[in-house]
Protein backbone atom coordinates (compact mmCIF):
# COMPACT_ATOMS: atom_id res chain seq x y z
CA UNK A 1 0.00 0.00 0.00
CA UNK A 2 1.45 3.44 -0.87
CA UNK A 3 2.41 5.66 2.06
CA UNK A 4 2.69 9.40 1.64
CA UNK A 5 4.18 11.05 4.70
CA UNK A 6 6.49 13.77 5.90
CA UNK A 7 8.10 11.34 8.35
CA UNK A 8 8.27 7.58 7.85
CA UNK A 9 9.51 5.04 10.41
CA UNK A 10 9.97 1.43 9.31
CA UNK A 11 11.23 -1.55 11.29
CA UNK A 12 13.08 -4.63 9.99
CA UNK A 13 14.47 -2.81 6.94
CA UNK A 14 17.72 -3.40 5.06
CA UNK A 15 20.41 -0.75 5.34
CA UNK A 16 20.02 1.82 2.53
CA UNK A 17 22.85 2.52 0.12
CA UNK A 18 23.06 6.12 1.30
CA UNK A 19 22.72 7.62 4.78
CA UNK A 20 22.00 11.34 4.95
CA UNK A 21 19.91 13.94 6.73
CA UNK A 22 16.77 12.63 5.04
CA UNK A 23 17.35 8.92 5.63
CA UNK A 24 18.92 7.44 8.75
CA UNK A 25 19.22 3.77 9.63
CA UNK A 26 20.18 1.96 12.81
CA UNK A 27 20.99 -1.71 13.19
CA UNK A 28 23.55 -4.46 13.71
CA UNK A 29 22.31 -6.63 10.85
CA UNK A 30 22.49 -4.94 7.43
CA UNK A 31 19.35 -6.77 6.36
CA UNK A 32 17.22 -5.90 9.39
CA UNK A 33 17.30 -2.51 11.08
CA UNK A 34 15.30 0.59 11.93
CA UNK A 35 14.81 3.14 9.14
CA UNK A 36 13.69 6.74 9.50
CA UNK A 37 13.02 8.86 6.41
CA UNK A 38 11.77 12.36 5.84
CA UNK A 39 10.35 13.97 2.75
CA UNK A 40 9.76 17.49 1.48
CA UNK A 41 11.36 20.14 3.67
CA UNK A 42 11.96 17.89 6.67
CA UNK A 43 15.44 16.86 7.82
CA UNK A 44 16.83 14.51 10.47
CA UNK A 45 19.56 14.82 13.05
CA UNK A 46 20.44 11.91 15.34
CA UNK A 47 20.63 12.91 19.01
CA UNK A 48 23.03 11.29 21.51
CA UNK A 49 21.91 7.88 22.73
CA UNK A 50 21.93 7.70 26.50
CA UNK A 51 23.70 5.05 28.53
CA UNK A 52 21.96 1.79 29.44
CA UNK A 53 18.98 2.43 27.15
CA UNK A 54 17.63 -0.71 25.42
CA UNK A 55 18.47 -0.90 21.70
CA UNK A 56 16.30 0.56 18.96
CA UNK A 57 14.82 3.39 20.99
CA UNK A 58 16.42 6.09 18.88
CA UNK A 59 16.21 9.83 19.67
CA UNK A 60 16.27 12.19 16.71
CA UNK A 61 15.52 15.80 15.98
CA UNK A 62 13.21 16.50 13.06
CA UNK A 63 13.50 19.98 11.59
CA UNK A 64 11.31 21.62 8.99
CA UNK A 65 7.95 23.38 8.90
CA UNK A 66 7.32 21.64 12.25
CA UNK A 67 10.34 20.83 14.43
CA UNK A 68 10.15 18.20 17.14
CA UNK A 69 11.94 15.33 18.85
CA UNK A 70 11.24 11.90 17.38
CA UNK A 71 11.72 8.70 19.34
CA UNK A 72 11.81 5.86 16.79
CA UNK A 73 10.90 2.58 18.49
CA UNK A 74 11.43 -1.07 17.67
CA UNK A 75 11.02 -2.95 20.95
CA UNK A 76 13.12 -6.08 21.42
CA UNK A 77 13.04 -9.12 23.72
CA UNK A 78 16.41 -8.33 25.27
CA UNK A 79 17.81 -7.11 27.57
CA UNK A 80 14.28 -6.42 28.83
CA UNK A 81 11.13 -7.97 27.45
CA UNK A 82 9.35 -5.59 25.05
CA UNK A 83 7.23 -3.28 27.27
CA UNK A 84 9.78 -3.20 30.07
CA UNK A 85 12.48 -2.08 27.64
CA UNK A 86 10.26 0.69 26.27
CA UNK A 87 9.34 1.75 29.80
CA UNK A 88 12.97 1.98 30.88
CA UNK A 89 13.89 3.93 27.75
CA UNK A 90 11.10 6.43 28.37
CA UNK A 91 12.37 6.89 31.92
CA UNK A 92 15.89 7.51 30.60
CA UNK A 93 14.65 10.25 28.26
CA UNK A 94 11.90 11.62 30.52
CA UNK A 95 13.52 15.04 30.84
CA UNK A 96 13.73 15.40 27.04
CA UNK A 97 10.20 14.08 26.39
CA UNK A 98 8.76 16.27 29.12
CA UNK A 99 10.35 19.50 27.91
CA UNK A 100 10.32 19.19 24.11
CA UNK A 101 7.48 18.44 21.70
CA UNK A 102 8.09 14.70 21.25
CA UNK A 103 6.61 12.00 19.03
CA UNK A 104 7.17 8.36 20.00
CA UNK A 105 6.45 6.13 17.03
CA UNK A 106 6.95 2.53 16.04
CA UNK A 107 6.63 -1.10 17.03
CA UNK A 108 6.30 -1.23 20.82
CA UNK A 109 5.50 -4.98 20.77
CA UNK A 110 3.24 -4.13 23.69
CA UNK A 111 -0.41 -4.02 24.71
CA UNK A 112 -2.33 -3.75 27.96
CA UNK A 113 -3.64 -7.30 27.49
CA UNK A 114 -0.13 -8.50 28.45
CA UNK A 115 0.25 -6.32 31.55
CA UNK A 116 0.54 -9.33 33.85
CA UNK A 117 3.62 -10.58 31.97
CA UNK A 118 5.67 -7.55 33.04
CA UNK A 119 6.50 -5.83 36.33
CA UNK A 120 3.66 -3.46 37.19
CA UNK A 121 5.95 -0.44 37.02
CA UNK A 122 7.10 -1.39 33.52
CA UNK A 123 4.02 -2.84 31.78
CA UNK A 124 2.05 -1.28 28.94
CA UNK A 125 -0.35 0.59 31.22
CA UNK A 126 2.64 2.03 33.08
CA UNK A 127 4.05 3.23 29.73
CA UNK A 128 0.76 4.96 28.87
CA UNK A 129 0.54 6.53 32.33
CA UNK A 130 4.14 7.75 32.26
CA UNK A 131 3.74 9.27 28.80
CA UNK A 132 0.52 10.93 29.89
CA UNK A 133 2.43 12.56 32.75
CA UNK A 134 5.05 13.69 30.25
CA UNK A 135 2.39 15.25 28.01
CA UNK A 136 1.95 12.58 25.30
CA UNK A 137 -1.08 10.54 24.18
CA UNK A 138 -1.65 7.77 21.66
CA UNK A 139 -3.11 9.29 18.50
CA UNK A 140 -5.07 6.11 17.71
CA UNK A 141 -6.76 5.91 21.09
CA UNK A 142 -7.61 9.58 21.19
CA UNK A 143 -8.99 9.57 17.65
CA UNK A 144 -11.13 6.44 17.96
CA UNK A 145 -12.02 6.87 21.63
CA UNK A 146 -10.86 3.37 22.54
CA UNK A 147 -9.10 2.18 25.69
CA UNK A 148 -5.71 0.51 25.63
CA UNK A 149 -6.28 -3.23 25.51
CA UNK A 150 -9.69 -2.85 23.84
CA UNK A 151 -8.62 -1.89 20.32
CA UNK A 152 -10.99 -2.85 17.50
CA UNK A 153 -8.42 -2.23 14.76
CA UNK A 154 -5.16 -4.13 14.56
CA UNK A 155 -1.57 -3.45 13.54
CA UNK A 156 -0.06 -6.94 13.64
CA UNK A 157 -1.14 -10.40 12.54
CA UNK A 158 0.75 -13.13 14.37
CA UNK A 159 2.27 -15.76 12.09
CA UNK A 160 0.74 -13.72 9.22
CA UNK A 161 -2.72 -15.08 10.10
CA UNK A 162 -5.78 -12.85 9.87
CA UNK A 163 -7.40 -14.73 12.76
CA UNK A 164 -4.55 -13.76 15.13
CA UNK A 165 -4.68 -9.93 15.26
CA UNK A 166 -3.05 -7.67 17.85
CA UNK A 167 -2.48 -3.95 18.33
CA UNK A 168 1.20 -3.32 19.12
CA UNK A 169 2.27 -0.31 16.99
CA UNK A 170 1.70 3.24 18.22
CA UNK A 171 2.13 6.92 17.52
CA UNK A 172 2.24 8.96 20.73
CA UNK A 173 2.05 12.69 20.10
CA UNK A 174 2.15 15.78 22.32
CA UNK A 175 -1.25 16.39 23.88
CA UNK A 176 -0.94 19.98 22.70
CA UNK A 177 -1.16 18.63 19.14
CA UNK A 178 -4.42 16.75 19.69
CA UNK A 179 -6.65 19.62 18.45
CA UNK A 180 -4.75 19.36 15.14
CA UNK A 181 -5.31 15.61 14.77
CA UNK A 182 -7.36 15.20 11.60
CA UNK A 183 -7.10 11.52 10.76
CA UNK A 184 -5.68 8.19 11.95
CA UNK A 185 -5.60 5.27 9.52
CA UNK A 186 -4.50 1.65 9.76
CA UNK A 187 -3.75 -0.64 6.87
CA UNK A 188 -6.03 -3.66 6.48
CA UNK A 189 -4.95 -7.28 6.49
CA UNK A 190 -5.51 -7.57 2.74
CA UNK A 191 -3.53 -4.43 1.86
CA UNK A 192 -0.20 -5.85 3.04
CA UNK A 193 -0.85 -9.59 2.86
CA UNK A 194 2.32 -11.36 1.84
CA UNK A 195 4.49 -8.28 2.36
CA UNK A 196 4.48 -7.85 6.14
CA UNK A 197 2.82 -9.19 9.28
CA UNK A 198 2.45 -5.58 10.48
CA UNK A 199 0.14 -2.91 9.13
CA UNK A 200 1.01 0.78 8.89
CA UNK A 201 -0.40 3.29 11.33
CA UNK A 202 -0.58 6.74 9.78
CA UNK A 203 -1.69 9.98 11.36
CA UNK A 204 -2.49 13.28 9.73
CA UNK A 205 -2.13 16.54 11.58
CA UNK A 206 -2.78 19.92 10.14
CA UNK A 207 0.54 20.66 8.39
CA UNK A 208 2.28 17.52 9.73
CA UNK A 209 2.14 13.84 8.72
CA UNK A 210 3.84 10.99 10.50
CA UNK A 211 3.66 7.33 9.68
CA UNK A 212 4.99 4.03 10.92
Amino acid sequence: MPLLADVLVLQECARPDEINDRHLWFGTNVRKGLSIQTFGEYRLNALPVRQDVPPFFIPLEVTGPESFVLMAVWAQKEPYLYAEGVSRAIAAYADLIGTRATVLIGDFNSNAIWNAEHPAEHNHSAIVSRLDQLGCSSAYHEYFGEAHGSETRHTYFHWWKEERPFHIDYVFIPKLWLPRLERVELGSFAQCEGASDHRPVSITLRDVDACT
